[in-house]
Protein backbone atom coordinates (compact mmCIF):
# COMPACT_ATOMS: atom_id res chain seq x y z
CA UNK A 1 0.00 0.00 0.00
CA UNK A 2 3.23 2.60 1.33
CA UNK A 3 4.72 1.78 -2.16
CA UNK A 4 0.93 2.29 -4.62
CA UNK A 5 1.01 5.89 -2.40
CA UNK A 6 4.54 6.78 -2.99
CA UNK A 7 4.24 6.10 -6.95
CA UNK A 8 1.39 8.04 -6.89
CA UNK A 9 2.85 10.88 -4.96
CA UNK A 10 6.01 10.86 -7.86
CA UNK A 11 3.72 10.80 -10.70
CA UNK A 12 1.94 13.61 -9.19
CA UNK A 13 5.26 15.56 -9.00
CA UNK A 14 6.35 14.29 -12.65
CA UNK A 15 2.71 15.52 -13.96
CA UNK A 16 2.09 18.62 -12.30
CA UNK A 17 3.31 21.54 -13.62
CA UNK A 18 6.78 22.61 -11.19
CA UNK A 19 6.45 26.00 -9.63
CA UNK A 20 8.71 28.56 -11.53
CA UNK A 21 11.76 28.45 -8.40
CA UNK A 22 12.02 24.72 -9.30
CA UNK A 23 12.62 25.18 -13.16
CA UNK A 24 16.30 24.32 -12.98
CA UNK A 25 18.62 23.51 -16.19
CA UNK A 26 18.33 19.78 -17.14
CA UNK A 27 21.72 17.74 -16.62
CA UNK A 28 23.48 16.98 -19.98
CA UNK A 29 23.62 13.88 -18.20
CA UNK A 30 20.19 13.38 -18.84
CA UNK A 31 20.64 14.53 -22.50
CA UNK A 32 23.62 12.29 -23.54
CA UNK A 33 21.99 9.28 -21.78
CA UNK A 34 18.77 9.34 -22.53
CA UNK A 35 18.21 6.14 -24.55
CA UNK A 36 14.64 7.14 -26.00
CA UNK A 37 14.93 9.22 -29.34
CA UNK A 38 11.96 11.97 -28.26
CA UNK A 39 13.55 12.22 -24.40
CA UNK A 40 17.38 12.86 -25.74
CA UNK A 41 15.32 15.71 -28.04
CA UNK A 42 13.63 16.80 -25.25
CA UNK A 43 16.71 16.57 -23.07
CA UNK A 44 19.42 18.11 -25.32
CA UNK A 45 17.12 20.74 -26.71
CA UNK A 46 16.53 22.32 -22.92
CA UNK A 47 20.28 22.32 -22.31
CA UNK A 48 21.04 23.38 -25.43
CA UNK A 49 18.72 26.46 -25.07
CA UNK A 50 18.89 26.77 -21.11
CA UNK A 51 21.86 28.64 -19.30
CA UNK A 52 24.70 26.79 -18.42
CA UNK A 53 28.51 26.38 -19.70
CA UNK A 54 28.88 26.86 -23.25
CA UNK A 55 30.84 23.62 -23.81
CA UNK A 56 27.62 21.97 -22.41
CA UNK A 57 25.19 23.91 -24.67
CA UNK A 58 27.52 22.97 -28.04
CA UNK A 59 27.49 19.17 -26.84
CA UNK A 60 23.84 19.33 -26.41
CA UNK A 61 22.90 20.89 -29.70
CA UNK A 62 24.67 18.88 -31.67
CA UNK A 63 23.24 15.67 -30.51
CA UNK A 64 20.06 17.24 -30.74
CA UNK A 65 20.41 18.27 -34.53
CA UNK A 66 21.72 14.72 -35.45
CA UNK A 67 18.12 13.72 -34.18
CA UNK A 68 16.45 16.48 -35.66
CA UNK A 69 18.07 16.11 -39.56
CA UNK A 70 16.99 12.32 -39.52
CA UNK A 71 13.16 13.67 -38.86
CA UNK A 72 13.95 15.78 -41.79
CA UNK A 73 13.20 19.65 -38.98
CA UNK A 74 16.85 21.06 -40.69
CA UNK A 75 15.38 24.69 -39.59
CA UNK A 76 14.92 23.11 -35.88
CA UNK A 77 18.34 22.26 -35.86
CA UNK A 78 20.44 25.38 -37.38
CA UNK A 79 18.42 27.26 -34.78
CA UNK A 80 19.90 25.43 -32.22
CA UNK A 81 23.17 25.26 -34.05
CA UNK A 82 23.24 28.46 -35.07
CA UNK A 83 23.45 30.77 -31.35
CA UNK A 84 26.68 29.01 -30.92
CA UNK A 85 30.17 30.46 -30.80
CA UNK A 86 31.15 29.04 -34.10
CA UNK A 87 34.52 26.56 -33.71
CA UNK A 88 35.18 23.32 -35.80
CA UNK A 89 32.21 20.74 -33.96
CA UNK A 90 29.42 23.29 -34.60
CA UNK A 91 30.78 23.88 -37.90
CA UNK A 92 30.58 20.63 -39.04
CA UNK A 93 27.38 19.71 -37.62
CA UNK A 94 26.02 22.97 -39.67
CA UNK A 95 27.53 21.47 -42.78
CA UNK A 96 25.74 18.36 -42.42
CA UNK A 97 22.84 19.84 -41.86
CA UNK A 98 22.87 21.63 -45.39
CA UNK A 99 24.36 18.72 -47.27
CA UNK A 100 21.43 16.56 -46.13
CA UNK A 101 18.59 19.04 -47.27
CA UNK A 102 21.04 19.10 -50.41
CA UNK A 103 22.58 22.84 -50.47
CA UNK A 104 26.14 21.39 -50.94
CA UNK A 105 27.83 24.98 -51.29
CA UNK A 106 26.12 26.16 -47.99
CA UNK A 107 27.96 22.65 -46.46
CA UNK A 108 31.10 23.47 -48.28
CA UNK A 109 31.15 27.07 -46.83
CA UNK A 110 30.87 25.64 -43.07
CA UNK A 111 32.78 22.48 -43.69
CA UNK A 112 35.72 24.20 -44.94
CA UNK A 113 35.43 26.44 -41.72
CA UNK A 114 35.47 23.59 -39.61
CA UNK A 115 38.80 22.50 -40.90
CA UNK A 116 39.77 26.07 -40.69
CA UNK A 117 39.15 25.57 -37.13
CA UNK A 118 41.14 22.11 -36.59
CA UNK A 119 38.40 19.81 -37.34
CA UNK A 120 40.44 15.87 -37.82
CA UNK A 121 37.35 14.54 -40.23
CA UNK A 122 36.41 10.77 -39.61
CA UNK A 123 35.98 9.01 -42.79
CA UNK A 124 31.96 9.89 -43.15
CA UNK A 125 32.89 13.63 -43.19
CA UNK A 126 35.70 13.58 -45.64
CA UNK A 127 33.51 12.02 -48.22
CA UNK A 128 30.64 14.57 -47.44
CA UNK A 129 32.92 17.16 -47.90
CA UNK A 130 34.61 15.79 -50.77
CA UNK A 131 31.01 15.85 -52.86
CA UNK A 132 29.98 19.30 -51.44
CA UNK A 133 33.97 20.49 -52.63
CA UNK A 134 33.20 19.14 -55.67
CA UNK A 135 29.80 20.52 -56.03
CA UNK A 136 30.66 24.22 -55.55
CA UNK A 137 33.24 23.36 -57.83
CA UNK A 138 30.44 22.16 -60.50
CA UNK A 139 28.69 26.12 -59.35
CA UNK A 140 31.76 27.82 -60.56
CA UNK A 141 32.70 25.55 -63.55
CA UNK A 142 29.40 25.41 -65.43
CA UNK A 143 27.14 28.87 -63.71
CA UNK A 144 29.77 31.20 -63.24
CA UNK A 145 32.29 29.93 -65.98
CA UNK A 146 34.88 30.88 -63.71
CA UNK A 147 37.21 27.00 -64.51
CA UNK A 148 40.30 28.38 -62.76
CA UNK A 149 38.46 28.56 -59.46
CA UNK A 150 36.79 25.66 -60.14
CA UNK A 151 39.97 24.05 -60.33
CA UNK A 152 40.58 24.90 -56.62
CA UNK A 153 37.65 23.40 -55.49
CA UNK A 154 38.02 20.29 -57.50
CA UNK A 155 41.38 20.07 -55.99
CA UNK A 156 39.92 20.71 -52.43
CA UNK A 157 37.41 18.00 -53.42
CA UNK A 158 40.39 15.21 -54.31
CA UNK A 159 42.78 16.01 -51.61
CA UNK A 160 39.74 14.72 -48.81
CA UNK A 161 38.98 11.95 -51.62
CA UNK A 162 42.11 11.19 -54.46
CA UNK A 163 39.33 8.66 -55.85
CA UNK A 164 36.43 11.23 -56.57
CA UNK A 165 35.71 10.40 -59.93
CA UNK A 166 33.22 13.00 -60.77
CA UNK A 167 36.19 15.88 -59.35
CA UNK A 168 38.78 13.73 -61.42
CA UNK A 169 36.70 14.38 -64.15
CA UNK A 170 35.62 18.30 -63.27
CA UNK A 171 39.24 19.13 -63.14
CA UNK A 172 39.92 17.94 -66.34
CA UNK A 173 37.49 19.46 -68.06
CA UNK A 174 38.14 22.71 -66.42
CA UNK A 175 42.16 22.24 -67.25
CA UNK A 176 40.94 21.47 -70.98
CA UNK A 177 39.19 24.90 -71.12
CA UNK A 178 42.23 26.30 -69.83
CA UNK A 179 44.47 24.60 -73.09
CA UNK A 180 46.15 22.80 -69.99
CA UNK A 181 45.52 19.54 -71.63
CA UNK A 182 48.48 17.68 -70.37
CA UNK A 183 46.90 18.32 -66.88
CA UNK A 184 43.97 16.97 -67.90
CA UNK A 185 45.44 14.04 -69.06
CA UNK A 186 46.84 12.78 -66.01
CA UNK A 187 43.54 13.15 -64.34
CA UNK A 188 41.73 11.12 -67.13
CA UNK A 189 44.06 8.61 -67.10
CA UNK A 190 43.84 8.26 -63.71
CA UNK A 191 39.72 8.48 -63.58
CA UNK A 192 39.52 5.80 -66.44
CA UNK A 193 42.05 3.45 -63.99
CA UNK A 194 39.04 3.81 -61.47
CA UNK A 195 36.69 2.81 -63.92
CA UNK A 196 35.10 5.57 -65.50
CA UNK A 197 32.82 5.37 -68.24
CA UNK A 198 32.67 6.79 -71.91
CA UNK A 199 32.69 10.83 -70.72
CA UNK A 200 36.06 9.99 -69.82
CA UNK A 201 37.23 8.75 -72.94
CA UNK A 202 35.88 11.52 -74.72
CA UNK A 203 37.09 13.51 -72.58
CA UNK A 204 40.97 12.35 -73.18
CA UNK A 205 39.95 12.02 -76.96
CA UNK A 206 39.43 15.97 -77.28
CA UNK A 207 42.68 16.53 -75.40
CA UNK A 208 44.51 13.73 -77.29
CA UNK A 209 43.39 15.20 -80.56
CA UNK A 210 44.35 18.64 -79.78
CA UNK A 211 48.05 17.62 -78.33
CA UNK A 212 47.75 15.77 -82.18
CA UNK A 213 48.36 12.78 -80.63
CA UNK A 214 45.81 11.14 -83.66
CA UNK A 215 46.10 7.44 -83.16
CA UNK A 216 45.58 7.26 -79.39
CA UNK A 217 42.79 10.19 -80.19
CA UNK A 218 41.38 7.99 -82.64
CA UNK A 219 41.36 4.82 -80.11
CA UNK A 220 39.70 6.69 -77.48
CA UNK A 221 37.15 8.01 -79.68
CA UNK A 222 36.23 4.24 -81.03
CA UNK A 223 35.82 3.41 -76.90
CA UNK A 224 33.45 6.12 -76.92
CA UNK A 225 30.78 4.57 -79.62
CA UNK A 226 31.53 1.34 -78.37
CA UNK A 227 29.54 2.19 -75.03
CA UNK A 228 27.46 5.14 -76.82
CA UNK A 229 27.03 4.44 -80.47
CA UNK A 230 24.54 7.36 -80.96
CA UNK A 231 26.90 9.93 -79.80
CA UNK A 232 27.45 12.33 -82.61
CA UNK A 233 30.45 14.27 -81.65
CA UNK A 234 32.51 11.05 -81.09
CA UNK A 235 31.31 9.84 -84.28
CA UNK A 236 32.14 13.21 -86.40
CA UNK A 237 35.13 13.48 -84.92
CA UNK A 238 36.26 9.77 -85.38
CA UNK A 239 35.51 10.26 -89.56
CA UNK A 240 37.14 13.62 -89.24
CA UNK A 241 40.35 12.23 -87.98
CA UNK A 242 40.03 8.86 -90.04
CA UNK A 243 40.79 11.31 -93.23
CA UNK A 244 43.77 13.14 -91.98
CA UNK A 245 47.11 11.76 -93.26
Amino acid sequence: MRTRLFGAIMLGFITAPAPAHAQLPVSLRECIEAKDEAAALHYCSRVATGPGLEENKTIAAIKASHILRTRGDFDKALALLEPRRFGADIDEEIGHVWFDQGDHTMADLHYERALDAGLDPNQETRRRMAVAAHSYGEKLQYSEQAPARAINEYTRSLALDPDHLPALLGRAEALQKLNRHDGALTDLDRAIALGADWSAYLLRARSRQTLGDKAEAIADFRRVLEENPKHIGARKALADLSTLP
